[in-house]
């Protein structure tokens, strides 16, 4: 059985886990305005087509997964499980790091 300690710490994680995925999901597509700028012929990545789409989607797709894996990890029993908290993080913060390498 689990303490009350065990208890508080799975709720602030699970907290924090859904309030960055919910920030990510809401603002980090929003940074294919960058490319608003782009004029015929710029060479930047985020004036193409398919890096638009990636910097629109990847967040759309990586928060929903990573909330649910880590909201499974910090809820399920099985040995190990609290590591996909971790993954789901990891996946939060690589979308971060994959939209800003894009959008540079």
């Amino acid at each position: 059985m689990n303490s009350a300690v065990d208890i508080a710490l799975k709720a602030v994680g699970m907290a924090a886990l859904w309030i960055f995925a919910g920030l990510t999901f809401l603002f980090l597509p929003l940074s294919v305005m960058a490319s608003d700028g782009c004029d015929q012929g710029d060479t930047r990545t985020i004036c193409t087509t398919a890096a638009q789409q990636a910097v629109g989607w990847i967040p759309l797709l990586t928060a929903p997964t990573a909330a649910l894996l880590g909201t499974w990890g910090l809820v399920s029993r099985r040995e190990g499980a609290p590591v996909a908290w971790g993954v789901a993080v990891a996946m939060l913060m690589g979308a971060w790091v994959v939209v800003d390498g894009i959008v540079g």
